[in-house]
């Protein structure tokens, strides 16, 4: 029996380990635009986890294992993503993958995790795509479906009917607009003539085309509200708008970074600035952060026989995690802890009021 047992352990051990688990890591695995148009993104999606594990080591790892991340550079291209995946699985032998940016998610490299099986958390999208039942996916923040039916809800109560929406992305026109009109829909309404004829404009578009798009709309109809969604992230955002920007509303799906009286925030803030000497706050490093968080968390609860199989489990058992006044929420089945957003505005100064 003692022989039986001890062959049990040896082969859990070993299993563990050939999938980048050892007795004193795990392998992380993570793709992003460290160049290219993306590469502000890129690095802030890195150091956000970063600075959670640099935190998380120094306090002795989980169940004495050190969290090792590796970040390959994709541009922001799609294929490349892949292709780094592929390489992170099937030759650094990574355990699991975190905090991809979204332009480096396809159906090519989801089908591959699929069937690789490998896990991957926190990927700073809010497309459906990650979304699917069945996937191995974790994510820690609302879908831009969530946020547009959020955003809708909250200026039908101020009396506003007419809605219009406006992509910078062909690639989302088709989801975001099926979401639109639901979130519409279910409210009795249905989308303005035209933009010219809005009330609300709701705003789908990573930051450059989403600054371009808020300077025509203030032109073309300065007496609607322009509603810009996490797509395009609010402080670079409103740094780039400046005193134009007065006005514009911008939802976001992680807390904002001056609400320092929630523990997750200020915890972050330092850790941030003790990865890369600098003030460098930013939503999305938040949000890698918090997935860097939620995904430790699992780890330990999957407990020292660490394998993905029980880290999926344990994740199951996080149905009122406190990450820091940032509560999450997962389940049998659910894999999106997240589905708050929240509205800010810019002032007159530029700056934003939460």
């Amino acid at each position: 029996m003692k022989r039986a047992a001890a062959a049990i352990l040896l082969l859990a051990a070993c299993t563990a380990q050939a999938q980048g688990v050892t007795s004193l890591t795990v392998a992380v695995g993570q793709s992003a635009p460290l160049s290219g148009p993306s590469q502000t993104v890129g690095e802030d999606l890195r150091n956000g986890a970063l600075a959670y594990f640099r935190t998380l080591n120094n306090a002795g790892g989980v169940h004495g294992r050190r969290m090792e991340l590796a970040t390959l550079d994709d541009g922001g291209d799609a294929k490349r993503a892949l292709a780094n995946t592929q390489r992170l699985l099937e030759q650094l032998r990574v355990f699991a993958l975190l905090a991809y940016a979204g332009p480096s998610l396809s159906r090519e490299l989801l089908a591959y995790l699929q069937q690789s099986r490998a896990p991957l958390f926190a990927p700073a999208t809010g497309a459906e795509l990650a979304r699917l039942p069945g996937r191995s996916v974790v994510t820690v923040r609302a879908s831009h479906a969530e946020e547009l039916d959020q955003a809708v809800e909250h200026y039908t109560r101020l009396g506003l009917k007419r809605f219009a929406l406006a992509t910078g992305d062909e690639g989302m026109e088709a989801e975001s607009r099926a979401a639109f009109e639901r979130a519409l829909k279910t409210r009795g309404l249905a989308p303005a003539a035209s933009r010219s004829e809005a009330d609300v404009i709701l705003v789908l578009a990573a930051l450059q085309p989403a600054a371009d798009l808020v300077a025509k709309l203030k032109r073309a109809r300065p007496s609607a509200q322009i509603v810009v969604l996490s797509f395009a992230e609010a402080t670079p955002l409103a740094g780039m708008l400046g005193r134009d920007g007065a006005g514009v509303v911008l939802s976001m799906v992680v807390p904002p970074l001056e609400r320092i009286s929630l523990p997750v925030v200020a915890e972050y803030r330092a850790a941030i600035e003790a990865e890369t000497g600098r003030k460098a706050y930013s939503a999305a490093s938040l949000e890698a952060y918090i997935g860097a968080k939620v995904f430790a968390e699992a780890v330990r609860r999957a407990g020292p026989a660490l394998t993905r199989e029980a880290l999926m489990q344990a994740l199951e058992s996080m149905s009122a995690y406190d990450a820091g006044g940032y509560v999450l929420n997962f389940g049998r089945g659910d894999r999106q802890g997240s589905s708050r957003s929240e509205l800010a505005v810019i002032g007159r100064d530029g700056k934003l009021l939460h």
